[in-house]
């Protein structure tokens, strides 16, 4: 029967047969709507929004984001964005996973391809190739894991990048492709969607090393340097090419602005936590059940802890495993699948990310080990004859597991079908991401279930004190419940906490334009787009409120009349600040006054006194007002603030 298995006709009919439970498995993922940086890269970035101008893509990266610290150039990300967004006329999400998934497709063809092509080379007797091919592929397509890459829009950046790297070596593989030169072109377009695109040349140099030159890893101690002039030439041209567009686009393409390194750890301690990572993604391959779409792994210290020495060990283990296997031509793909694992997952592990782990960054590792543990399976099988003897069990332990990888791909797209469904899931599976309580509590606060919302912000809070998009969404919350004083204090810290984001500035320009306060709305938003030049909310804020604004004289009058009508501590805190904003530090002085003749333990006024002290250069005054307000605020940053500008004038 497994001989039949091996017909060319029943591949191409399993094939597709494979490609059709794919898109069964994921056909209730095309509404699901957008996540994570698919804000700042779509939905609020303008450069999107046209076709026209489409070349800029590939000259400033400052249109990949309207995030200033998230401009990585990635022009072909960029580019299929807007091919979306103008296709579908709009923000459609649907357009976007229908594009992503048509890729998805054409890379399940290319992943069978692949293995099937380095498992013929590899056996002595090929006609099952295609049968073990068939297998990695069907897997491959429907584990899942890839579920968390395929269901993030964002991340196709992960899912096309690997398409490239895999088409790149399959045209370096065919004569033609090879003969043209083709492979290159592919892979600058993978290295122009992401940076990892450029690890093809050290999978193609490994590629060449096993399959081409096999004579070379056996008898290598016999003539090194001969070996490793012979190796370098053919790889050479790729290399040059791949490392120096990569450093072109990092250091002249990319802004100063951009930062995704994470500066609050070393990089020993990173890389020495990614061992243990590596664990975590290898659990998940075999055994996907904790997926997280924001996991909470964080650094381990010390660097010899027990979770990163046992990582340690298996990686060393599997290293050994490599090498063993390279040293037989049929062993030699897993091999290669070990060392591309490795390979794909190197730039995440050396370089200090703010995230520690994420599950979508496997999509690309993940390959080297659907091309490496089908074959190991049925090379044991084969050798101990296993094959024959329990075919049936084979035959009936592969479907279970393609069933098992299908529904578990289902219930992942469920749980990305809704931003309550996803960060419910989250706070199960990392209940110590501060990120993820927040963003929980995003979803009770858009059903105006302040109370429970408040609950999930204040434990991200204890987890994340000095987040501005916690302070942000604080601010929201209090102002929809009409606390103003504790909302303008968490806009204040968000603006005091994030120097390149835009959010703090156009949020709060919300809460100013709600409170009528025109003037001042409008000087953050044009400070928002300042520092985001395409965030194209800002703009249609500061479009919409045009003609609104008005001078400060006005705005007080109003501000005074109403403290007059309702005396409340809030509208003396709003007046104060109104005073301030008009430079009106005395009068901004005795309405602080006022407020405490009402409440004398209200840490804002004796704030936003010490500040009007400040600029009235009253030092002194100034930070006795700020000691007070810490005295019943220990914790209030902006006082703090206050005080060290206070006391560093006092000294000189």
């Amino acid at each position: 029967m497994l001989k039949d298995f091996a017909s060319r006709k029943f591949e191409i009919l399993f094939l597709i047969f494979i490609i059709t439970s794919t898109i069964v498995v994921y056909l209730g993922h095309f509404d699901n709507p957008f996540f994570f940086d698919d804000k700042h890269t779509i939905s609020e970035n303008e450069s999107i929004r046209s076709l026209e101008n489409w070349s800029d893509f590939f000259t400033d990266a400052d249109t990949f984001s309207s995030l200033p610290a998230n401009r990585a150039y990635r022009p072909m990300v960029t580019l299929m964005n807007a091919i979306d967004y103008s296709i579908a006329g709009g923000l459609d999400s649907r357009y976007y996973h229908y594009h992503i998934f048509f890729w998805f497709i054409v890379l399940i063809i290319l992943v069978y391809t692949l293995s099937k092509h380095l498992y013929r080379i590899s056996l002595i007797d090929n006609k099952y190739a295609g049968v073990i091919a068939l297998f990695a592929t069907a897997w491959f397509a429907l584990h899942t894991a890839n579920a968390e890459t395929i269901n993030y829009i964002c991340a196709r950046s992960d899912s096309f990048s690997t398409l490239c790297i895999v088409a790149s070596l399959l045209l370096y593989i065919h004569p033609f492709g090879r003969k043209w030169f083709l492979y290159i072109i592919t892979m600058i377009i993978g290295i122009w969607t992401k940076q990892t695109g450029v690890m093809f040349f050290p999978i193609l140099g490994v590629y060449i090393l096993l399959f081409e030159e096999d004579s070379l890893v056996t008898n290598f101690k016999k003539d090194t340097s001969k070996n490793i002039i012979l190796i370098a030439k053919k790889i050479a041209p790729v290399g040059i090419i791949a490392i120096s567009l990569f450093i072109f686009n990092q250091y002249f393409l990319t802004p100063s602005s951009t930062n995704s390194t994470n500066y609050g750890v070393s990089r020993f301690e990173y890389f020495s936590t990614q061992w243990y990572v590596t664990v975590h993604y290898l659990a998940n391959f075999l055994l996907p059940i904790n997926l997280s779409a924001d996991p909470d792994l964080a650094v381990i210290k010390p660097w010899y802890h027990i979770k990163n020495i046992f990582g340690l060990l298996i990686i060393i283990s599997m290293f050994t495993l490599m090498i063993k296997t390279s040293l037989k031509k049929n062993l030699r793909p897993i091999s290669f699948g070990i060392a591309w694992f490795f390979i794909a997952l190197l730039p995440t592990a050396i370089n200090p990310l703010f995230q520690i782990a994420n599950d979508h960054r496997t999509f690309f590792p993940y390959i080297g080990l659907f091309v490496a543990i089908p074959y190991g399976i049925f090379y044991l099988l084969k050798k101990y004859e296993l094959l024959k003897k329990y075919k049936n069990v084979v035959i009936l332990a592969s479907v279970l597991i393609f069933i098992a990888h299908g529904i578990g791909t289902i219930n992942r797209t469920k749980v990305w079908s809704s931003s309550e469904t996803l960060w419910l899931d989250v706070t199960q599976k990392s209940p110590n991401n501060g990120r993820g309580l927040m963003n929980y509590g995003l979803t009770h606060m858009a059903k105006g279930n302040y109370e429970n919302a408040l609950f999930y912000f204040n434990k991200a809070l204890k987890l994340l004190p000095n987040y501005y998009v916690l302070h942000i969404n604080l601010g929201i919350l209090y102002h929809s419940i009409n606390n103003e004083s504790k909302a303008t204090e968490h806009f204040k810290k968000a603006l005091n906490l994030n120097s390149s984001s835009p959010d703090p500035e156009y949020c709060y320009a919300i809460f100013l334009i709600d409170k009528k306060r025109y003037t001042e709305a409008e000087k953050y938003l044009n400070l928002a787009i300042q520092k985001s030049p395409n965030h194209i909310r800002s703009k249609e804020l500061l479009t919409e409120i045009s003609g609104k604004a008005t001078n400060y004289q006005e705005e007080i009058k109003d501000l005074e009349n109403n403290t007059k009508e309702i005396n409340s501590i809030e509208n003396h805190i709003e007046l104060s600040l109104k005073y301030y904003d008009a430079k009106n530090y005395n009068k901004a002085i005795e309405t602080c006054k006022e407020i405490l003749k009402i409440d004398p333990n209200n840490a804002n006024a004796y704030n936003n006194l010490c500040a009007s002290y400040n600029q009235l250069k009253k030092w002194k005054l100034g930070a006795e007002a700020c000691k007070k307000a810490l005295e019943i605020s220990p914790n209030f940053q902006l006082a703090k603030n206050n005080l060290k500008w206070a006391t560093d004038n006092i000294d000189n």
